[in-house]
């Protein structure tokens, strides 16, 4: 493995862990925060290792994210022409760098972020995690086994929250 793919690695990994502690913050802004920062570290990794595809829908994430962490200080809800610029344009830079089919499967986390981004609660513990989930294959397949693995673990630590925030407080009501 050469040191590009290593600093990949380690990259990645950064990426997911932040990731993975932000899912657990119950404050929106906080949570927008973190992920931007996690997404900047998972973006660079999968650049490192030419996941052309990948690195856009990544950079993209992070831009997506700023605007709502701004918009949500002033609104309480996303316009609708908002949501569906989030969802085309992840779609339209896709179809512009597409060069193998594994690069479609950002197309998925590309509607799925979005979508998890303008949610509450549950909804925007799902998605996320869904969102997540089509990443491990791509991850592999571009040589990101970290990505691929931490992935996998932030659908567990996902999980967690989703029954710790979610479940375990319908019970108790």
């Amino acid at each position: 493995m050469s040191i590009l793919a290593i600093i990949a690695q380690i990259c990645n990994g950064i990426g997911t862990l932040i990731n993975a502690i932000g899912i657990s913050v119950k404050d929106k802004q906080k949570l927008l925060l973190i992920f931007i920062i996690g997404n900047i570290f998972c973006a660079l990794a999968v650049g490192l290792l030419g996941a052309v595809s990948g690195t856009l829908v990544l950079i993209i994430f992070v831009i997506e994210t700023i605007i709502n962490y701004f918009w949500e200080k002033k609104h309480d809800k996303y316009p609708i022409w908002m949501i569906a610029l989030y969802i085309i344009i992840p779609c339209a830079v896709l179809i512009a760098t597409a060069t193998t089919p594994w690069d479609i499967l950002p197309i998925a986390a590309g509607v799925l972020f979005p979508l998890a981004m303008v949610s509450k609660g549950f909804v925007l513990r799902l998605l996320n995690m869904l969102s997540v989930v089509v990443w491990v294959p791509y991850n592999f397949v571009f040589g990101q086994y970290v990505g691929a693995i931490s992935c996998a673990i932030f659908t567990i630590v996902n999980l967690v929250a989703i029954i710790r925030f979610d479940l375990l407080k319908q019970k108790e009501k």
